[in-house]
């Protein structure tokens, strides 16, 4: 990836509908400055709020998807955004959105990564902010553990899916990040869900964007709804989501990162620990 940060050549739209609530979205795109980041602008709120894509604006508890929220206004469902960002090294956006949640597309990060690509990347006149670990940060809850360790090879993660005897056999994946490998055997891999939470989002009124095209479901006998797009998905799609969750330290992680059964709110622990050790070592 650049040493320099990018931000898109010119202006992309993206259209469609979130996944849980199934809400019309259309998202303009902006290219920005060196050193503003990514923003997110709800312009469908009344004075247009602005919610910077940092660790400190994740709200607090549970979700089963990552948000950021800013005063009163929120943004929910950026993991496949912010994964985009992560895989083509896009440091300052601006993120116009009609509405809280962000289009799921075809389920996957290529609703963002083709449109931002169609765009063109740019490169801007200021160095990347980089994060060099010089000790290992451990997240752990229950059973889950999420670890990273110093590396001065860019960044390297493991992930290890197990659901046990159900769902779908053990999955584990190892790979180096590259734009090329993240656009190859990343971007394309779409979420999924396990067959109970189906029926549990139903009864919460959840899950309105869903289609048989944008979202795998896992049957607890390991049958699967429709065909793959990698044999093994579901573990590319995790990786996925850890990419866009980690996006949020705020800098480009050279570690080596090793997560087992972890979900967005073990990432987003794991990218605020990177972050202040990372400071407190700058210090």
């Amino acid at each position: 990836m650049s040493e320099r940060q990018c931000t898109l050549a010119r202006p992309a739209e993206i259209k469609g509908v979130g996944l849980f609530f199934g809400q019309p979205v259309q998202l303009r795109c902006l290219p920005a400055p060196a050193g503003s980041g990514i923003v997110f602008v709800r312009t469908d709120l009344p004075g247009q709020p602005q919610i910077p894509a940092a660790i400190a604006n994740v709200p607090p508890g549970p979700q089963r998807w990552t948000a950021l929220r800013k005063g009163e206004a929120e943004v929910r469902m950026i993991e496949h955004l912010l994964a985009a960002l992560f895989g083509l090294g896009i440091d300052n956006l601006v993120i116009e959105t009609t509405a809280m949640e962000m289009p799921v597309g075809d389920g996957s990060a290529k609703t963002f990564t083709e449109p931002f690509l169609a765009a063109g990347v740019r490169e801007l006149d200021a160095p990347r902010r980089c994060g060099q670990l010089k000790r290992p940060v451990i997240v752990t809850e229950s059973d889950i553990v999420l670890a990273a360790a110093p590396s001065t090879g860019g960044l390297r993660v493991t992930y290890i899916l197990d659901y046990g005897q159900h769902f779908v056999r053990c999955q584990s994946l190892t790979l180096d990040v590259t734009r090329e490998l993240f656009l190859d055997g990343i971007a394309g891999a779409r979420t999924y869900v396990l067959r109970p939470e189906v029926d549990a989002f139903i009864k919460l009124g959840l899950g309105r964007g869903a289609t048989p095209e944008n979202t795998i479901v896992l049957e607890e006998d390991g049958r699967l709804s429709g065909s793959e797009r990698f044999p093994d998905e579901c573990v590319r799609h995790k990786i996925l989501d850890m990419l866009g969750d980690l996006f949020l330290s705020g800098r480009l992680i050279s570690a080596r990162v090793i997560g087992y059964k972890s979900g967005h709110a073990t990432n987003i622990r794991l990218a605020k620990a990177i972050a202040e050790a990372c400071d407190a070592d700058d210090q």
